[in-house]
């Protein structure tokens, strides 16, 4: 008896295993049909293709530095500022950060970032060629790269806000990248200026009602690495932009916060424990790093090394699904996890709004200029001073660093979240 349930056992499991293949076949040839094949990464739909995140863990999101080394006071002229209690102590070059570490590949055609892990194009497609895309299209460059199987991978994608960041480089300005090792291709200034590239991430909410502009229109954030900027902008209608593809880490630039309940939230993934609210006002930026020195000299919710975030730092507690105005009811809010909160303010045009937060990274506005200004994050509207949304809650802009001195985008006063490194 036992012999046969046995014999009967394996016959039901063959015929389960049978009808399983049956299935799979019959599925696939469906799929070929209809022109679905499993592999095919082309679009369907005319719409980027946004490959999906894997769950954080801590460690997964290492900062790269800015590599910015030098000093400087409101008016851009180069200072020591060395002690502690100096005026302009703070800023970002000095404290220790990570520096990128790259490798060029044997082919010429990649660049790994043995930091993040994200192995990236060394360069893109030239104007010349068609080089420019609106938003959507750029899923044709990702398909063409994992056709050809570019670099010895097929596993390319358009890069996340945060990934395409990560690439930032403050040591020099104008172009905002290190040139050893990814090219950028311009003429003079004015084509460097519009050295945009494009990320995956869709904005949230739409554009304002913005003078020769089209109000509601799409938009998409990108970083120029000309100017330095993250903005949002237009999908569809406009200029065109540029793609630089990556591969590899799909957890980088996703946070792992941990309200610690003593007045600060840790983020495992980056190693960084910030101030869970903000500092409750605008002031200039010699005041911000102020403001810092203050609250470490008194050790502050119990630790004596808070600093002002560099223009990275702060840029990775962005959370780009959110902004105050967005088209979703779930997404509206300042563009943060909702464990923290931000000071609400009314902005320059009268609109219910979140504030700019400073950086301690300074900025040049061209080429030539001095660096009279620093970059400021919009967790709020990147407004055009006139309350109307122009980049997007989550851009990066700069801001002049005194009231009446360099080049402004809007404000002047801004707002102050403190960071330390977890030790």
């Amino acid at each position: 008896m036992k012999t046969k349930n046995n014999i009967l056992n394996k016959t039901k499991a063959n015929q389960m295993s049978f009808l399983s293949v049956l299935t799979g076949f019959l599925i696939l040839l469906i799929m070929n049909l209809v022109g679905c094949k499993k592999d095919d990464t082309s679009t369907v739909s005319g719409d980027l293709q946004v490959v999906p995140r894997e769950a954080a863990y801590a460690g997964c999101y290492p900062l790269v530095g800015t590599s910015q080394t030098g000093i400087w006071d409101a008016t851009g002229n180069s200072i020591s500022a060395s002690a502690t209690n100096d005026a302009f102590y703070g800023q970002d070059a000095q404290f220790t950060h990570t520096e990128p570490v790259y490798t060029k590949s044997s082919d010429g055609l990649t660049v790994k970032d043995e930091v993040s892990g994200l192995t990236w194009q060394k360069s893109y497609e030239k104007p010349s060629f068609g080089g420019m895309y609106y938003w959507a299209s750029t899923q044709t460059v990702v398909d063409n790269l994992n056709k050809q199987n570019y670099g010895g991978y097929n596993d390319w994608r358009v890069p996340t806000i945060k990934e395409l960041y990560s690439l930032w480089n403050g040591s020099v300005g104008w172009p905002w990248i290190d040139t050893k090792y990814f090219d950028i291709l311009y003429t003079d200034e004015q084509d460097l200026s519009h050295a945009i590239f494009w990320s995956s991430n869709k904005y949230t909410g739409v554009l304002g009602n913005i003078s020769g502009d089209i109000p509601g229109a799409e938009l998409a954030f990108g970083v120029n690495f000309g100017t330095g900027h993250i903005k949002a902008y237009t999908i569809s209608v406009g200029p065109k932009h540029f793609v630089r593809c990556v591969r590899g880490n799909l957890s980088y630039g996703v946070n792992l916060f941990q309200n610690n309940n003593d007045g600060t939230i840790s983020d495992l993934a980056t190693g960084l424990m910030w101030q869970q609210s903000d500092n409750g006002s605008g002031i200039d930026w010699e005041h911000a790093l102020a403001y810092a020195q203050t609250q470490k000299n008194s050790n502050y919710l119990g630790h004596n090394d808070w600093r002002l975030p560099n223009s990275k730092e702060l840029q990775s507690l962005v959370d780009y699904t959110r902004s105050p105005y967005a088209t979703n009811s779930a997404n509206v809010g300042p563009a943060i996890n909702s464990m923290f909160t931000c000071t609400a303010i009314t902005n320059a045009g009268g609109k219910a709004d979140y504030p700019f937060y400073w950086t301690s990274t300074s900025a040049i506005p061209n080429a030539n200029g001095t660096y009279a200004n620093a970059w400021h994050v919009a967790f709020g509207l990147a407004d055009n001073g006139s309350g109307e949304d122009l980049h997007g809650a989550g851009a990066v802009r700069f801001d002049r660093k005194t009231l009446g001195t360099g080049t402004e985008e809007v404000g002047g006063l801004n707002y102050v979240r403190l960071v330390r490194t977890i030790k």
